[in-house]
């Protein structure tokens, strides 16, 4: 009798609700795990609101994250594409070009954005 064992990767699976829309700080999660987060007090946020640019960086400008949008992020269900640049823990990384849907709002600006091809979930703050 042969046994045949199917593998899966529910294991390893990003859950969009469990990862990206129960986080509260503005950040950036790429597979379930953290890549950049923003710290009140050690991390600055700027936002060009003509350009739909978000830039959040460390206070020594070693650690950072810039999203440039193709339009201002702000409806739930809203489709857009973005560039997004960070510093990953070796190296710059840069993404051009990514469909992002916008997954939740809240009141006071914050957007939680999501790109299913590369698993990357974005929480950005609109000033």
């Amino acid at each position: 009798m042969m046994t045949i064992i199917v593998a899966t990767t529910g294991c390893c699976r990003y859950d969009l609700d469990e990862v990206l829309l129960q986080r509260e700080d503005i950040s950036m999660t790429l597979k379930g795990q953290p890549e950049f987060i923003y710290d009140a007090a050690s991390c600055q946020i700027s936002h060009n609101k003509a350009a739909n640019i978000y830039r959040i960086f460390d206070d020594k400008l070693s650690h950072w994250l810039v999203i440039e949008c193709s339009t201002r992020p702000d409806t739930e269900g809203q489709s857009l594409t973005a560039d997004v640049t960070w510093t990953a823990t070796s190296s710059t990384r840069t993404e051009r070009g990514l469909k992002f849907t916008v997954e939740k709002t809240a009141a006071d600006g914050r957007v939680w954005m999501w790109n299913k091809s590369k698993r990357i979930g974005i929480v950005i703050k609109n000033l």
